[in-house]
């Protein structure tokens, strides 16, 4: 189990890179287009982590998930190297006969089953490996921000509303149209924001498993840190 668990770690590591670019690249003239770019980053890292430390599943099941995100990863992996050399290195990282070789030391059987016409599903015993959008919806409904996973995935794969939303169109003295850069605070913000959640729920859950109720009476001091600086910064009223 002190895999799965490093594994998580691993995960809120990754949300907390996405928070620490995020603070390094806002500014007074940031628009909400890097930011939004990085919450979805955050989400899908924070969303893994999330589906790990679901509690009441045990230690087996729990084991079984850290085995089907690793062959779904090593499978992912070995066809990106033959698409960019189809003769294949001799080594670039897990293939999934390795993930499967050490499911198997666990007692465990991880099997890819086809569907016809349609790419396949991941299984180990009695689990399948949810789809990117289905971990994020699961872990969006947790965070109570609906919406945010297709709103930051619309920047991420540069959607028109997402590009043109950091603009203003305006109109020059001449009368000449013109488009100038629109930071939009409550926009950036809400980003913000929204990175920090997929490391704060998944956290709770692993405090919850562990054990450490001192942990998490911090967490909750956290939480009603972030409520006043909402207030503060005049957000809007319904995100509090």
């Amino acid at each position: 189990m002190q895999s799965v668990y490093t594994a998580a770690a691993l995960y809120l590591e990754a949300v907390l890179q996405c928070m620490r670019a995020m603070a390094a690249s806002i500014t007074t003239d940031t628009t909400h287009y890097v930011p939004d770019c990085l919450a979805r980053a955050a989400m899908e890292a924070g969303s893994q982590a999330f589906w790990l430390l679901e509690p009441g599943i045990g230690a087996r099941r729990r084991m079984a998930r850290f085995m089907l995100i690793r062959a779904a990863g090593a499978q992912r992996l070995a066809e990106e190297v033959v698409r960019t050399d189809p003769a294949g290195p001799g080594f670039y990282g897990e293939t999934p006969a390795q993930a499967a070789d050490v499911a198997a030391h666990y007692g465990l059987t991880c099997e890819y089953r086809k569907r016809k016409g349609r790419r396949g599903d991941w299984w180990c015993e009695a689990d399948k490996l949810p789809g990117y959008t289905q971990r994020n919806l699961i872990l969006e409904d947790a965070m109570s921000t609906p919406a945010a996973y297709a709103i930051y995935s619309a920047a991420l794969h540069a959607d028109w509303h997402s590009i043109v939303g950091n603009w203003l169109q305006t109109t020059a003295p001449d009368g000449s149209g013109a488009v100038v850069i629109h930071p939009d605070r409550v926009a950036v913000w809400g980003a913000a924001l929204v990175a920090a959640a997929p490391a704060i729920f998944p956290a709770i859950r692993a405090l919850t498993l562990l054990d450490h109720r001192a942990r998490l009476l911090e967490v909750d001091h956290w939480r009603a840190s972030t409520l006043r600086l909402i207030r503060q910064m005049n957000l809007p009223r319904s995100w509090w």
